[in-house]
């Protein structure tokens, strides 16, 4: 693209007017490294610069003055893309080109496979045409620049052709944003064919209901100061240089479930440095982030009753107790016992005592009513709720409810001194802790120390 845009600078509309004679001009087109041809209005060769002569081994004493140009590119007769231009015919070049673009700004691109007749092998170019306007805007001439692109295209060719039978899910942008690779792998992973996505940026759609960067859009925006804002896990270090890891839940569009996908992305650069595509690559980690999932939930939570376990409760006071230091706010434990339980395993048996603990853990969990608070197991038959930012007087009144809705499950326990049916006492601490003030410890000891006194005042109570 730079290349097309010195080129269209050099032909200035001032510029223009000396084509005729070459007096300014040809000196200016025959330096440029770039092989390059200029056509008049009727289509004959005025230019050929020294970069024409050595790609083509074509003398340009052969082809000015003449219509010929096409025999330094082809066995047999056919337009160039200059020769589209000057005649209007740039709709022909579907039937001429299997790659190319219509410019409006720049003028055309092209690319095609060539075997130029002078030149040994085989030659895939990039083409590049743009007219030159006279001050009534009327054409007077076309230029056509050349590049060899050959090594590039056959790398592309079997990077495609490893990439297709590579058996990670894999697809590839050039340096626009366009899709040039979509693995089979990828074709499976997402139900989108290679043939819907090459060659246009819709890869998007394989992955997602509404439009949104993917990772290797990032990369080649430069963006990838946006990960956080797309992606749950990241390790992004900031250089674009390097290749980049994320981890997202994703709902494929074409396939029904909801997908966890591992995904990286790369790019990669041409011998100079510049990035001319970039690689992404990903894998279904679905079944192992659920385990993953299922495993740090079984460390969080009590098997049997499903509140929180003691590891937990303990992470979650300690927390809550520096953030009550750091903002001066009360915190209220509630610490609670099935009363006389030992006797209800002893006369109901130790499977009634577990749909008990089961049926309490639920009747408690219920009365946990902001997400703030947090009900678990602390062992045994003895349960706890944690009220952040909770005065006593508010502690109280969900203690009591507690109380009460374990009350009206009405289970039997003829072996309970305080009623006959299950019960539980309650102690209920409340304290505002003050910056460095010992540590949550004396919270969980005035909570225990009040259920002990429950226990002694009669049970069934908060104290």
């Amino acid at each position: 693209m730079v290349k097309r845009i010195l080129t269209r600078k050099i032909m200035s509309n001032e510029t223009a007017l000396a084509i005729q004679d070459n007096q300014l001009l040809e000196p200016l087109m025959s330096q440029l490294v770039i092989p390059s041809f200029v056509l008049d209005s009727k289509g004959s060769v005025i230019i050929w610069n020294n970069a024409c002569e050595r790609l083509t081994n074509v003398k340009a004493s052969e082809i000015i003055g003449t219509k010929n140009h096409w025999k330094a590119f082809y066995d047999e007769q056919r337009d160039c893309l200059a020769d589209l231009v000057v005649k209007g015919k740039t709709k022909e070049l579907n039937e001429l080109y299997k790659t190319h673009s219509d410019d409006t700004e720049f003028g055309f691109h092209a690319e095609n496979w060539c075997e130029i007749p002078k030149i040994p092998g085989h030659f895939y170019l990039s083409i590049d045409a743009g007219p030159i306007h006279n001050s009534e805007g009327q054409v007077i001439a076309v230029v056509e620049t050349i590049r060899d692109i050959t090594e590039q295209k056959r790398a592309q060719e079997n990077l495609n052709r490893l990439m297709q039978d590579h058996v990670t899910p894999t697809f590839v942008l050039g340096a626009e944003g366009e899709v040039i690779i979509w693995n089979k792998a990828c074709e499976v992973l997402t139900n989108v064919k290679a043939e819907t996505l090459i060659g246009t940026k819709n890869h998007w759609q394989a992955f997602y209901d509404e439009q949104r960067d993917c990772l290797a859009d990032l990369v080649v925006k430069n963006k990838t100061e946006e990960i956080n804002e797309l992606y749950l896990e990241n390790n992004d270090n900031g250089d674009k240089q390097t290749s980049l890891h994320v981890e997202n839940w994703c709902q494929i569009p074409n396939v029904p479930g909801h997908f966890y996908l591992a995904i990286d992305a790369a790019p990669i650069h041409d011998p100079a440095g510049n990035m001319i595509a970039v690689i992404e690559s990903l894998r279904d980690m679905t079944e192992s982030k659920l385990s993953q999932e299922k495993l740090e939930r079984m460390a969080q939570y009590d098997g049997l009753t499903n509140l929180a376990n003691r590891r937990a409760f303990d992470e979650r006071l300690k927390g809550d107790w520096s953030l009550a230091q750091r903002n001066k706010k009360p915190v209220s434990l509630l610490l609670m016992d099935i009363d006389h339980f030992k006797q209800f395993n002893d006369v109901y048996g130790h499977q009634a005592g577990d749909d008990c603990l089961v049926a309490v853990a639920e009747t408690i969990s219920g009365q946990c009513l902001r997400p703030s608070d947090l009900a678990a197991r602390y062992g045994g038959e003895e349960f706890t709720i944690i009220l952040p930012a909770t005065d006593k007087g508010g502690a109280y009144v969900i203690a009591e409810r507690v109380r009460k809705a374990v009350y009206d499950i009405n289970w039997k326990h003829s072996g309970n001194s305080a009623a006959d049916r299950v019960t539980i006492s309650i102690g209920l601490a409340t304290i505002t802790p003050e910056t460095g003030q010992f540590d949550e410890s004396i919270l969980i000891k005035a909570a225990d120390h009040a259920l002990y006194k429950a226990k002694e005042l009669g049970r069934n109570r908060v104290v």
